[in-house]
């Protein structure tokens, strides 16, 4: 029987949809829900010579707070007891699958796309490392 959810949000309609998905099956179920974001850490992504990059920033308290905000508006309707948001600092696929772990969530709720194609080329897919990874069942929600 399901009794926690753990559902993946990044700001995207999928994201949102996976969000909404996870909220009316613990509806039903009577379960609890972590609304999870995942701000990831900065990276440095190299433009070939040594001296070139471009930092990719975003861990700054501006950054945190937009998060918190976002799973706020997510999840105001839902019984304030049965819910809890959560940001965290990390790689999407490998704190989604940590956290269900840690907090004992018998499902993985996400979007099937977040970064759109572009972002699938150039990050890969956290729903498909996720589905992979996890040690949990997986819903992918479209």
């Amino acid at each position: 029987m399901v009794k926690h959810l753990l559902a993946g949000v990044d700001g995207s309609e999928g994201s949102r949809k996976a969000a909404g998905f996870a909220l009316e099956l613990a509806d039903q179920t009577s379960s609890r829900v972590t609304l999870l974001f995942v701000l990831e850490l900065p990276r440095i992504i190299p433009l070939g010579a040594l001296d070139s990059f471009i930092e990719i920033r975003g861990t700054d308290e501006e950054h945190l707070q937009a998060g918190y905000r976002m799973l706020e508006d997510i999840g105001q309707r839902f019984p304030a007891d049965r819910i809890q948001r959560v940001v965290e600092l990390g790689r999407a696929a490998d704190t989604l699958c940590s956290q269900a772990e840690k907090l004992g969530a018998d499902m993985i709720v996400l979007g099937a796309h977040g970064h759109g194609r572009v972002g699938h080329l150039r990050l890969g897919s956290v729903s498909d490392r996720v589905v992979h990874q996890a040690t949990r069942p997986v819903a992918v929600v479209r």
